[in-house]
Parts: C-alpha cells; structure tokens; sequence
C-alpha cells in the first residue's frame, strides 16, 4: 500500500473522515465535521488556484523567482505558433529560439511548459536538434519552455507543507542524462555527513522558492550545479511519491506523515 490513494484511505479511516471516491478513484472527496475538501489526482485542495497554476507553468514560475532574485534555472517561453497565433508577433519564434540557443553556447534542455515527469525533455547541442524538440512538443503543447543548459551533480526533491519541510532526498542519474525517477534515476537518502551539510542550504532556498510562488503544498527540486551552485529546478504543485517509494519502500512511514498532516491542513 505504497499509492498516494492508498495512504489517503488509510489517513481517513484514522482520523475519523468520510471519504468518497469519484471518477474511478481520480478525484477524492474528503468531508469532516460539515467541511468539505477535494485531491484531484496528485493535486490538493489546499493551494490557491493561482499558486498552483504557476508551480505547473514552468516559465511564469521561473519569471516570479527571478523577480525576488531566488536562483533558479531560466525558462524562457516559446509560444506554438499554431495555437497560439495572437502572441507571436512579427519576428516568430523561430529566430528567437536559435539566438537563444546561440547566447547558451549552443546547450539547450526545451521542454513542454506545462509538462510533469521529464516526459518530452530534449537536451539540444545543434539547430537540428532544437528544432526537432520544439516541433515534436510542439505536437501535443501550447508553449514550449528553453532553458540554459547546467551539468547538475545532484538533484533533490524537498517535500514542503505549509512553510516547513518535511522530507528530503537525492536523485541520481542513471542511463538517461536525466534526474526524473521516471526515466530511470535512482532516489537516494541525504545520509553520508556531505550530504547532511547540503540540508541547510537545500531547504532554504526551497521554503524561499515555495513561499515566493504562495504555495501551501508541494515538492521542490533543487538542483546543485557542477558550479556548486543551488538552483531551483522547478515546483510541483501535484504531490507524488509513487515512484520514489518503489525504489525506497522503508520510507513509507515518512511520506505518510506528510499527507496526513496535509489532510489535517484543509481542515
């Protein structure tokens, strides 16, 4: 019983809320003492509407840290000219993404905007190849996002709730260049007294991040540069741990406690 649906079953009982499950269990309504909250998939009703839409646009989450001057990995936004016509303007976009590229030592990582779980994530190092990335996101996607490329030594995931952090661990690349554990990264515990020294500096800079965006609920990747840089990669307001508790099922217990202090949280 490792599934976010599974703990949450199981946080109900124990706390004594009714629990409905809709649409085959993908929404999630939770009723206690006349009080009604809903998790639609991995996203929770306790975050505003407009915090949430900007942890899932990675070139608006970017812009807001940027202007608080929290380092973070730069998204810039490259609109489909096919869906998005009104926003284009006279140059294109096309020009401007190969000048990108051109300023970026010819590095790029483009990405869909609004994408989750490193799916549709190119690392470009000729036109070619941008041009490749941008046209296949390009079939699914409203906007593309580019981003500078940084060789990340480290990348870690900080499970955050309401101005704390609960949770902390590392991914590792495996066979893929990489740090999703969706495409094959290996999560790992911050347990060596290296590691322990990066936790200051790693929750830090996400409780910055989190609060910046307003944000109540979410996980935060930080990335540490081969500049020894701590950057934030991005902020997901969808909460999940699916995966991360099939590589380290001994963590059940931790991640458990998390999302039963988020369901005490909306209520």
């Amino acid at each position: 019983m490792n599934s976010q649906r599974d703990f949450i079953i199981e946080i109900c009982r124990e706390e004594g809320i009714k629990l409905d499950m809709l649409s085959f269990g993908y929404v999630l309504s939770l009723e206690k003492e006349n009080m009604k909250r809903h998790i639609f998939g991995a996203y929770w009703d306790i975050n505003s509407a407009a915090a949430d839409r900007i942890a899932c646009d990675k070139t608006a989450c970017y812009n807001l840290l940027n202007t608080k001057k929290i380092s973070a990995i730069p998204h810039v936004l490259v609109f489909n000219p096919l869906r998005r016509s009104g926003f284009i303007g006279d140059k294109g976009f096309w020009k401007y993404a190969c000048d990108y590229f051109l300023e970026h030592n010819k590095k790029l990582v483009v990405k869909p905007n609004q994408g989750t779980k490193g799916e549709n994530v190119f690392f470009c190092d000729t036109i070619s190849a941008l041009e490749t990335a941008i046209q296949t996101i390009f079939l699914l996607n409203p906007d593309a996002a580019l981003s500078p490329y940084h060789e990340v030594v480290s990348e870690y995931r900080v499970f955050y709730l309401d101005g704390k952090c609960y949770f902390v661990y590392g991914k590792e690349k495996g066979n893929s260049w990489q740090h999703n554990l969706s495409q094959g990264a290996k999560a790992f515990e911050l347990k060596s007294d290296d590691e322990i020294k990066k936790l200051a500096k790693i929750e830090n800079i996400a409780i910055k991040a989190a609060s910046c965006i307003n944000i109540n609920f979410a996980t935060v990747d930080v990335a540490l540069t081969s500049e020894s840089e701590y950057k934030i990669m991005e902020i997901n307001s969808g909460v999940q741990a699916k995966q991360l508790l099939e590589q380290l099922p001994h963590l059940r217990n931790n991640i458990k406690t998390i999302y039963q202090d988020a369901i005490k949280n909306m209520f």
